[in-house]
């Protein structure tokens, strides 16, 4: 466990103030704010100067859903020493543990890929790619359970049987024909991990956030399902 101790984990993603930093290739602590830091940490890489100059910052989502995806198929599988459930000899910090590995190796890829065009992530970047995805993975049950009632209160998913297209099984009762779904279909997968992080961030993220006065790089924007996912499961508030 000493190896994950200084990874800084947002209270309001996860519940509690668990400290993993060592789990990011950097091991400073950062807020999730603007800061100078961060700009100093922007100017000096090296990249399409159009790019760097307009400011846009690359989309957080498809590193933090490729975890998702990856942690959806590792439990599937049943990958021994990972962990994903609360139980009688399985703790809540055991899964955060599991779920900061994922958070990590996606980090890890992802920024190695982007040195070259100067999109690697900011430490802020890098720590809200790692909040979302420890903040999901210790919620599956209670997101998937979310998302199967979310569906299957709309009428035209039934009547056009459109369940995939949010990752889901018209009967979810039977853990296995999930994981078999999971397994034998990419698709499928990442789907229902797009749909899982939507849930997370409209109902967890924003609000919390919210609460506590802050903001993140992304300001939370659900900017990846198309309009039909969105009206099913992201509130009109």
């Amino acid at each position: 466990m000493t190896s994950f101790q200084s990874l800084f984990l947002l209270s309001w993603l996860i519940g509690s103030a668990f400290c993993f930093q060592s789990l990011l290739p950097h091991s400073k602590k950062v807020s999730c704010g603007p800061s100078t830091s961060t700009t100093k940490f922007l100017a000096e890489i090296q990249g399409d100067p159009l790019r760097a100059k307009s400011g846009v910052r690359p989309s957080l989502h498809p590193t933090t859903i490729n975890a998702i995806s990856d942690a959806l198929k590792a439990r599937a599988m049943k990958k021994e020493g990972l962990h994903f459930r609360v139980s009688d000899t399985v703790q809540p910090l055991e899964i955060a543990v599991t779920a900061g590995s994922f958070a990590s190796e996606a980090i890890a890829k992802r920024q190695k890929l982007s040195k070259e065009d100067g999109m690697v992530l900011s430490p802020e970047e890098e720590q809200v790619v790692a909040g979302r995805v420890i903040g999901v993975v210790m919620r599956f049950d209670t997101l998937e359970s979310l998302l199967h009632e979310k569906v299957s209160d709309v009428g035209w998913i039934t009547k056009y049987s459109e369940w995939a297209t949010f990752g889901t099984l018209k009967d979810e009762k039977e853990q296995g024909a999930v994981d078999v779904r999971i397994k034998d279909d990419p698709l499928f997968c990442v789907s229902r991990a797009e749909c899982l992080l939507a849930l997370f961030l409209d109902t967890v993220e924003v609000p919390s956030l919210a609460k506590a006065n802050q903001t993140v790089p992304d300001e939370s924007t659900i900017d990846f399902l198309d309009t039909d996912r969105i009206e099913v499961l992201v509130s009109s508030d």
